[in-house]
Order: structure tokens, then sequence, then C-alpha cells
């Protein structure tokens, strides 16, 4: 995760960039916004914290229920809006030959 994660939900549509210090959400319709963060790891989560943000991570696997893919992390955001559910980490959507 260092050079940087990348999370996204549906229904309704959103998602997140975390590079180093700092986490972008983007929505459909909406300014992104950025928020300044800190990693806090234990052995259940990895959590980016910042003032009125929060990001769950924890291991999946996870469908973003639009596609066949399947992602390796489960991901919960909460911000001033309320909370967000969706899928992060790395996406295996290459199926069995």
């Amino acid at each position: 995760m260092d050079d940087g994660y990348r999370a996204i939900g549906t229904e309704p549509f959103w998602a997140v960039t975390v590079k180093g210090s700092t986490a972008v959400l983007e929505r459909p319709d909406r300014a992104p916004v950025r928020y300044a963060i800190s990693r806090n790891d234990d052995r259940r989560a990895v959590r980016f914290l910042g003032e009125g943000f929060s990001m769950t991570v924890t291991e999946g696997p996870c469908s973003d229920g639009m596609s066949d893919a399947v992602w390796s992390d489960r991901v919960a955001v909460a911000f001033g809006e309320g909370t967000l559910n969706g899928c992060g980490g790395l996406r295996d959507d290459q199926g069995e030959p």
C-alpha cells in the first residue's frame, strides 16, 4: 500500500485514492474532497484516519456488485455524510482458464 491505495463502491458510486498522507474521496456530481490522514494498522485491519474521515480496510474477498471482479479487501469509509461500503486492493477478475 506504500505506492497508494484505491477503493471503490457502487450504489452509490464512489472512489477513494490514498497517496502518502492524503485521501481523496470522489463521487459523481460532487467536487473531490481531500483529507489529511494517518495510517494505523493492527492484526485485524488497516485504518486511514483523518479529521471527519476514516477508512477501514479488512481482508476480503469482496465483490463490487457490478461485475465479476473480486477484490482482495473489504472497505468501509465513514465521513461527514455517512458510511460507504465497497472493495479495494488487488483485483482478481482473471477467472479460471
